[in-house]
């Protein structure tokens, strides 16, 4: 599938001017009283549709299957996500699935490990020559769109990514800003968004579900990249169709899918149970939970442990529970809702139940938890360690 990896003196070039060529028509645009407000809104409107095209479009529907769309809903995405110039929605697909396989690792193509500037720009000064998609990703190269895309990728990226903002513009009489904000301007900033996934997600925030690979989320890169930025929930549970999960987590992408699938042009959106989310972070807490008690005196350790483990067998007992009401409930969505009326609303609300007291137990967990390393990192500081409670005192 690799070839040598020479110089790509074409994109080396691309990726150098264009920055170049986006500061100075945005200063020649200012200087010469060309300045246009509605040039502006254009800009950020091509900036949402392209990298949604990205973040909805490559990656979300075609890396990963997230969801099920219509034709021309995968269309419009291949289109707007070519016009961030980062390669067909295949090769976009290819070297991302290889990240997801091996992250960290040498077939990783932006391995953080190679430092900040690989993973965020460098692995594209090198980046190996592909060979015909027949043979690799044929879910991807069975999909006619997606060969109509990467063969004539260069000149649909073209024109929706320059030719559509000059035409919109010059509406107003500002074609050239037309090309250089919404155009040029507009892509350097996004593609940086874009790579700061693979470089800034990789080096700071917070490893929430797992601590076994670099991935992290970052709530400020989410603002910049339309929700990408909960990186270390999205290589835990990449099928996943959104990346915050919470109501308040920015990821206007999650709620595009969401749009589509309320105008039925979108389907099948899958989304992991909420009681998997949980017990995956439950299990990183309690790792490192136990390599804080390793430090501490045996006693210690023991009575820590015996204090978290009922609510653990609480919080498994009521997953448990959840699992066997949710496949009930389930099971009950395919019947006559006529004919079951009452017991469909009643498994409703019973599972409804069994959620909120999976998530108390865990709460209580890690409410539990948290004191018990508040107690410890004060004795650590204090020399002459601290004192069991008396319920805990042999």
């Amino acid at each position: 599938m690799l070839e040598s990896k020479a110089l790509n003196w074409p994109t080396i070039l691309f990726l150098t001017l264009s920055p170049i060529v986006a500061l100075a028509g945005s200063i020649w645009w200012i200087a010469s009283g060309s300045f246009h407000f509605l040039t502006l809104l254009l800009a950020v409107a091509m900036a949402f549709s392209t990298g949604l095209g990205i973040t909805a479009g490559y990656h979300r529907y075609f890396a990963h299957r997230s969801f099920e769309t219509i034709w021309p809903v995968r269309l419009l995405l291949l289109l707007f996500g070519g016009a961030c110039f980062e390669g067909s929605a295949w090769e976009w697909c290819l070297d991302h699935r290889r990240h997801h396989r091996h992250i960290d690792e040498e077939n990783d193509p932006y391995n953080i490990k190679k430092g900040f500037w690989h993973a965020h720009l460098l692995w594209l000064f090198t980046r190996p020559a592909m060979d015909s998609g027949q043979r690799h990703a044929p879910d991807l190269w069975r999909d006619p769109l997606v060969r109509f895309q990467h063969r004539l990728y260069l000149p649909l990226s073209l024109a929706v990514s320059f030719i559509l903002p000059m035409a919109i513009a010059a509406l107003w009489g500002d074609p050239w800003g037309g090309l250089f904000i919404a155009g040029a301007l507009r892509l350097v900033v996004n593609q940086h968004f874009t790579f700061a996934i693979n470089s800034v997600c990789h080096c700071l925030g917070r490893q929430t579900y797992s601590d076994a690979h670099s991935a992290r989320d970052n709530w400020f890169t989410a603002l910049l990249t339309y929700g990408e930025g909960y990186h270390n929930f999205h290589h835990e549970f990449p099928g996943d169709y959104r990346n915050g999960i919470r109501f308040y987590h920015w990821d206007p992408t999650k709620w595009m899918i969401r749009c589509l699938a309320g105008l039925k042009l979108a389907g099948n959106l899958n989304r992991v149970q909420t009681e998997v989310i949980l017990l995956k972070k439950l299990a990183l807490q309690e790792k490192k939970l136990a390599e804080k008690l390793a430090g501490q005196p045996r006693h210690v350790a023991d009575f820590a442990d015996r204090l978290l483990q009922s609510t653990k067998h609480q919080i498994h007992r009521a997953a448990e529970k959840l699992k066997e009401l949710r496949a009930q409930y389930y099971t009950m969505t395919k019947q006559d809702h006529e004919l079951a009326r009452e017991k469909f609303r009643e498994a409703k609300r019973q599972l409804r139940q069994a959620l909120s007291e999976f998530q108390q137990t865990v709460a209580l967990w890690e409410s539990m938890a948290r004191r018990l390393s508040k107690l410890m990192e004060v004795a650590g500081s204090a020399s002459g360690g601290w004192t069991l409670p008396a319920e805990g005192r042999a």
